[in-house]
């Protein structure tokens, strides 16, 4: 059985799919997490909103971290660069280090509230699009932690290994508001469809259905 503290853990929270499921699964397991989003000036302010929502529902302790002044010297990003429309190429939607700084945050933000754990979406299908989202990273950010603080923080990423169809059904296994998560690089009323995480994610559902015999979520 685990020990009560242990049950204390942080989840690394953006308002898409992934992070969300991660987030049920957490509860689902019997765990106490707390979320953090992180405002890095994105365009889609609309994910933090969702991720507020889904707090709410749940009950979940949640706070928002303006980390964008911070970023403000890393503007090279379509995410937050307000100029660079080109959403279609994962390069140009990555924030240099974005992982590191967000995971060092999330492991001072433990420690400082005596949580045990940090957790994170990362998923199988990320790693050829994004450096931060590999087994191999997740191994230095651990042997970093290990060395980095007095109390060493375990950061997980429940879904490294395995594709985001798969995630997707987990979430639907565990009743995530699919329809509530925000995954799309726009900050529109509705999703525009084309942009690289909103294809990914429809094909990702798609696959999903499609396995599962089911037509519609």
């Amino acid at each position: 059985a685990m020990m009560n503290d242990e049950k204390d853990v942080v989840v690394i929270l953006s308002g898409g799919l992934d992070s969300t499921t991660v987030l049920y699964k957490l509860l689902d397991e019997g765990k106490n997490p707390i979320a953090l989003t992180f405002n890095y000036g994105q365009k889609a302010t609309k994910e933090i909103n969702c991720a507020k929502e889904i707090c709410e529902e749940k009950g979940v302790e949640h706070h928002v971290f303006d980390i964008s002044s911070i970023l403000d010297l890393l503007n090279a990003s379509s995410l937050i660069d307000r100029d660079n429309d080109n959403l279609e190429e994962p390069e140009n939607t990555v924030v240099p280090s974005r992982n590191t700084l967000l995971l060092s945050l999330a492991t001072a933000f433990a420690i400082s509230n005596d949580r045990k754990a940090v957790y994170y979406g990362a998923h199988k299908g990320d790693e050829n699009d994004y450096p931060d989202c590999t087994p191999e990273f997740l191994n230095q950010m651990n042997e970093l932690n290990k060395v980095n603080n007095y109390d060493y923080i375990t950061i997980y990423a429940p879904f490294i290994h395995v594709e985001k169809s798969e995630v997707v059904k987990e979430a639907i296994r565990l009743g995530v508001p699919i329809e509530k998560t925000w995954s799309c690089y726009v900050n529109e009323e509705e999703p525009c469809g084309v942009c690289f995480s909103c294809v990914t994610r429809q094909n990702a559902i798609d696959t999903a259905l499609k396995e599962l015999g089911m037509d519609h979520l």
